[in-house]
C-alpha cells in the first residue's frame, strides 16, 4: 500500500484526537491540522478507498483495523523521536521538532511496514503488536 506523508499525517490526527476523545469529526481534524473541511474530507475519500478509515453518514471517523495499526505505530515513533530530539542539542521550535519527527518517522516505517513507493503489500500484523523503540 502507498502511503505519503501528508497520509500519515492525517491518519496521527486522527488517532491523536481519538485518544483523547469518543468522536473524531472531519471539524476537529481541520482545527487541528489547520487545514479546510473540504480538504479533510477529500483526504478522508482517499483514506476510506485505502481501507484505512471509515466515515458514518453524519460525521464519526473511526480508523479500521488497518488504520489503527498503522497510526498507532507512527504515532509512537513521532513521539518517541521529538523525546529524543532535544539531546540533539538542536535549537528548534516545538513545531520544527514535530515536523522533524514525523518526517524521520515516515521513513523508518517505509522501511518496516513497505507503505512507500517500493512495497505495495496489502497484508498487516495484528494492530495490537506493540513496536518496541530502537534500543539506544
Amino acid at each position: 500500500m502507498e502511503l505519503s506523508s501528508t497520509h500519515l499525517r492525517y491518519l496521527y490526527t486522527i488517532y491523536e484526537i481519538s485518544l483523547a476523545a469518543s468522536d473524531v469529526r472531519s471539524a476537529s481534524v481541520a482545527e487541528r491540522m489547520q487545514v479546510t473541511r473540504p480538504s479533510v474530507a477529500r483526504m478522508l475519500g482517499v483514506l476510506i478507498q485505502k481501507k484505512l478509515v471509515t466515515k458514518e453518514l453524519y460525521g464519526k471517523i473511526h480508523l479500521t483495523d488497518s488504520g489503527l495499526f498503522i497510526a498507532g505505530n507512527f504515532y509512537r515513533k513521532v513521539q518517541f523521536l521529538k523525546s529524543r530530539i532535544p539531546l540533539m542539542s538542536l535549537s528548534l521550535t516545538e513545531e520544527e521538532a514535530f515536523e522533524a519527527a514525523c518526517a524521520m518517522a515516515f521513513v523508518f516505517l517505509d522501511k518496516e511496514l513497505g507503505i512507500g513507493p517500493r512495497l505495495r503489500g496489502e497484508t498487516f500484523p495484528d494492530p495490537r503488536t506493540p513496536i518496541n523503540p530502537p534500543q539506544t
